[in-house]
């Protein structure tokens, strides 16, 4: 329910997407020539926009612009649109004006197509945003007051566009309120069947302790006929979130989804594929290597290269190499402050070279030695593991994975550099390590791309 719920809305957005392009396109025709297109000039003009049209969109699903949990109207949501509007008109203008086999170069055209698309895109996400809190909600009624049940119905209450009204939460048997909650909370004795029939529930999330009593699931059976959906808690919360939820991480889960699920055929394939981009990617990456090693030594005194030791596949330690970003010897400096929410030892030119991810580029050699993939979850230092270890349950499963440049985690987190967020990074981990495929594999990559295109990384 977690995923279906959202795909009628999605299409709903993405169909009106394409309206409003080839829209934009038949006003730009209109508005050029004073007059609507005939068949020849929009035929002519069909093929090439048609083309351009759909890089426009997947640059939009780059953009999470189909992800429900961005769909709001606020600041963030609005920059984001307008960082992929500039994007898709930087490419179509060199599509243009670079591939000869357009056969034209529609410097006005394309420009009022862009005006127009612009100001309709924006003004439909507005009203599709606006509407979508309050369109075919779905009441949805938490059974099991745990406290991941509680924090799910605190998020979706903040983020509306998910469209789920919560009736309440119901205590399972002998289960007690976990604290005062701002939400009707439901004994035991009331009967579930008599809730939904009362508040016309649509779903019931169900937590995964509950599932396993025979009693509850008995009950769970006989009120099938009121046509109520009932769906596991870890399934709802990974639709929603992207996440493994806390309460799962336990050996259950890890006998259930990753013992003998490696993948073998798709490990073997995505390991051909890493050499081969890799050996692309080496012939460019030796010759900047001498450019970026100059500004690097003009910007402060000490090495090119940075080494690390970092914890890789199955607990195997490996040197890490990146550009120096930093002052030398700044592992050693302690007790420094931000200045205005800087780093001081960065220097300015290894400040743009982790702004611009350059300074990743040597760990092409990590990939090619087969200490690294590009993508995976992010490898830490040796103490740093030790720490996590302890603290942590099950935290060498991360370790079951080779690690990656880039990962699930590192697209989906504002700052997955903070220890602190450990336990929050490794549900990310965790989800992509049950659910690795190459499709997931390439929207982290494209997702990576936009935000080295754009500057927000890190």
């Amino acid at each position: 329910m977690g995923n279906g719920s959202k795909k009628p809305k999605l299409a709903i957005l993405f169909l009106g997407d394409i309206a409003i392009l080839y829209t934009s396109l038949y006003l730009a025709l209109t508005a050029r020539n004073l007059s609507a297109p005939g068949a020849d000039l929009w035929n002519q003009h069909l093929i090439p926009f048609s083309i351009v049209f759909a890089i426009w969109l997947s640059v939009f699903i780059i953009a999470g612009l189909y992800e429900l949990r961005l769909t709001k109207n606020e600041s963030r949501f609005l920059e984001r649109l307008m960082k992929a509007i500039t994007a898709n008109a930087a490419l179509a203008t060199l599509l243009f004006y670079l591939v000869p086999a357009f056969r034209i170069a529609p410097k006005t055209n394309l420009f009022l197509t862009i005006v127009f698309s612009t100001v309709l895109i924006f003004a439909w996400r507005l009203i599709f945003n606006g509407i979508l809190p309050v369109a075919s909600r779905n009441k949805i009624l938490f059974f099991g007051a745990t406290r991941e049940a509680v924090d799910m119905a605190d998020y979706l209450r903040a983020n509306p566009q998910f469209g789920y009204d919560i009736i309440g939460l119901m205590l399972a048997e002998k289960e007690e309120l976990p604290q005062s909650l701002p939400y009707p909370i439901f004994a035991f004795n009331h009967g579930l069947g008599h809730v939904i029939r009362d508040y016309s529930v649509d779903t019931v999330v169900v937590s995964e302790n509950i599932k396993e009593n025979k009693t509850f699931v008995r009950m769970f059976f006989e009120i099938i006929p009121l046509g109520a959906a009932i769906v596991d808690f870890p399934e709802f919360y990974e639709g929603i979130t992207g996440k493994i939820p806390v309460s799962l991480i336990q050996e259950v889960w890890f006998l259930e989804h990753l013992v003998g699920g490696k993948k073998r055929i798709f490990e073997f394939f995505k390991r051909t594929i890493d050499i081969a981009v890799s050996l692309v990617l080496l012939l460019p990456t030796l010759a900047l290597t001498p450019f970026v090693s100059l500004f690097i030594k003009i910007s402060s005194p000490g090495p090119t290269f940075y080494r690390q030791k970092r914890i890789g596949r199955h607990g195997r330690e490996f040197e890490l190499i990146k550009f120096r970003s930093m002052v030398k010897d700044a592992d050693q400096i302690g007790g420094f402050k931000k200045i205005e929410g800087k780093d001081p030892r960065y220097t300015p030119v290894g400040l743009f070279l982790r702004k611009s991810y350059v300074d990743e580029l040597p760990q092409i050699l990590n990939v090619l030695r087969g200490d690294m993939s590009f993508v995976g979850p992010r490898p830490e230092r040796p103490e740093y593991v030790q720490d996590l270890k302890k603290n942590i349950p099950f935290y060498e499963m991360r370790l079951l994975v080779l690690p990656g440049i880039t990962g699930w985690a590192q697209i989906n987190m504002e700052d997955d550099a903070s220890v602190e967020d450990a336990p929050k990074k490794m549900q990310y981990d965790l989800y992509y390590i049950k659910n690795q495929s190459f499709l997931l594999d390439i929207n982290i990559i494209l997702k990576t791309i936009l935000t080295i295109l754009s500057r927000s990384g890190r």
